[in-house]
């Protein structure tokens, strides 16, 4: 059985990867406003699978589903996920989705990769500041 992690825990977790994200992945210029990060607790659901997080555009927000990431690996391969869609156009996400599945998506894809490359090395970083 996973204990629950506090979601004060998952917020420092959360803030410092976007900040490893920043300098490890790079900003997105085309965006005035400054990326905003937030774990909230609630659960986000969809007919095919939970959502461990989402990136809204209109607002550049990261948010992250506290329910959803039982792990503090879960937070950070979210926000590394996540921040890779900022890094993407909006405008071409979508016409993506006009003709991609979720799981052929190639900005899914390449946020998915993004995870799997970066999670591990961004977790040793966050454990030696916190």
């Amino acid at each position: 059985m996973i204990k629950n992690i506090d979601i004060e825990i998952k917020r420092q977790y959360a803030i410092h990867a976007a900040r490893w994200c920043k300098k490890n992945l790079g900003v997105n210029r085309r965006r005035k406003h400054q990326l905003k990060v937030s774990v909230r607790i609630t659960f986000k659901k969809s007919d095919q699978r939970d959502f461990h997080g989402s990136y809204y555009s209109n607002e550049n927000r990261i948010i992250i589903y506290d329910l959803n990431c039982k792990t503090l690996e879960d937070v950070v391969s979210t926000v590394i996920h996540e921040y890779t869609h900022y890094l993407q156009s909006t405008k071409k996400y979508w016409e993506y989705f006009q003709t991609h599945y979720y799981s052929t998506h190639p900005y899914e894809r390449q946020a998915k990769r993004n995870e799997i490359k970066y999670t591990s090395e961004c977790l040793k970083t966050i454990k030696k500041l916190i």
